[in-house]
């Protein structure tokens, strides 16, 4: 993100609206996402939902237990389901941190600064927070100890969910504490690089998660229809 203009002046840079990362499972995925507002919505209930409908369109009552394929379907989207959300958590600690180093830069002195670097290093370790708060399944998906999710789709097919850690390591968003309490314009800067790199990774795996969730619910109608 750009913060120098040609003659020197501070350039604000334009913020991007908020979107859900759920806007792929619903068709968005080609659209400016950016412009796309989504309230929450609960997978596990909407699947549900579209399960009991194509049991009733085809004249039979929904199973009441699941075939083996379908609990490792249905845990794999829990897991994608808490993963997104805690996504969306992150990105929004991302923009109030994009929010605070820009303050940073706009302000002189140099108590203000150290107060604002704690600030950001506040909302940084949050970050940590927000990924421990997962559940076991989702933790694998962002959390340290990362791997990717084999789900059996019945036979010997099989679908892998793959890992993104979104802590803020170094293998994860890469986002540093402020060492020098946001004292140089230099430092700020590098920050705020990091903000965008970070909000980059964090938006490219919502975006993989909502199409790995977007298939194995197609998967998970599929089967359902052929019982």
């Amino acid at each position: 993100m750009a913060l120098n203009s040609s003659d020197g002046a501070a350039e604000e840079p334009r913020k991007k609206p908020k979107r859900s990362p759920l806007a792929g499972l619903f068709g968005f995925a080609g659209q400016q996402q950016e412009e796309i507002e989504l309230p929450a919505m609960d997978i596990a209930g909407g699947l549900d939902r579209a399960l009991r409908r194509t049991a009733s369109a085809a004249g039979r009552a929904p199973k009441e237990q699941p075939a083996p394929a379908d609990n490792n379907i249905r845990e794999a989207l829990a897991a994608i389901e808490s993963a997104l959300f805690s996504i969306d958590r992150i990105r929004d600690v991302i923009e109030q941190a994009y929010e605070v180093a820009l303050s940073a830069h706009e302000t002189e002195e140099e108590g203000a600064r150290a107060l604002l670097a704690e600030s950001f290093d506040d909302l940084r370790l949050s970050i940590n927070a927000a990924v421990e708060a997962v559940d076991d399944r989702a933790a694998i998906l962002i959390g340290k100890s990362q791997r990717q999710i084999d789900v059996k789709l019945g036979g010997k097919a099989h679908y892998s969910v793959s890992a993104c850690r979104l802590d803020v390591s170094a293998k994860g968003l890469n986002i540093n504490p402020p060492r020098d309490a946001f004292a140089t314009d230099d430092e700020i800067n590098a920050t705020i690089d990091e903000l965008d790199e970070a909000l980059k990774k964090a938006d490219r795996a919502a975006n993989a998660y909502c199409r790995d969730a977007q298939y194995l619910i197609g998967k998970l109608q599929d089967q359902s229809e052929a019982a």
